[in-house]
């Protein structure tokens, strides 16, 4: 898997959770990471297989709590913060399962359960990460920035092995 093939799954995927699953249409893609200027709800989760990595999931607080209400069929002012957090964990699993099965569809995957970050939890790409790929979606109340970060990656199928 080349860096160019994981940033364009996990753009497909993004676009098409936010779409299909939650009725958001992003307004457009930029470069830079989400909204800072508010407050920001973070969800991880690790997934073990070939590769292993992470999925971390930033969005603006009041975009979470639009996706949280339209995926939930509510009014936004009826939608409980612990809904919005729960949503944004769900989220996250969603675009991190379908980026996955487009990067390795043939691949089983054991993926940990999402987890809301504490703001200090927040983190750049680590070091070790062999592969990563970031994406920056506007959406009508804030932003969603989704990072995908893998490791142990197998040999590349079209290089041969000497042994």
């Amino acid at each position: 898997m080349r860096e160019a093939e994981l940033e364009n799954a996990l753009r497909l995927a993004a676009e098409e959770v936010l779409e299909k699953m939650f009725f958001v249409q992003p307004l457009e893609e930029h470069s830079g990471g989400a909204d800072d200027s508010g407050t920001v709800l973070s969800a991880e989760l690790t997934f073990e297989g070939a590769p292993s990595g992470s999925l971390t999931l930033a969005v603006s607080e009041s975009a979470a709590r639009q996706i949280a209400a339209d995926f939930l069929g509510e009014d936004e002012g009826g939608v409980s913060d612990r809904k919005v957090q729960e949503v944004v964990c769900e989220l996250a699993n969603m675009i991190c399962g379908s980026v996955l099965s487009r990067v390795e569809s043939e691949t089983t995957f054991r993926l940990a359960a999402p987890r809301l970050l504490a703001s200090d939890e927040r983190r750049l790409l680590p070091e070790s990460a062999d592969e990563s790929a970031v994406f920056t979606l506007e959406l009508a109340n804030g932003s969603l920035t989704a990072t995908v970060v893998t490791r142990n990656l197998l040999c590349p199928t079209d290089e041969k092995s000497a042994f």
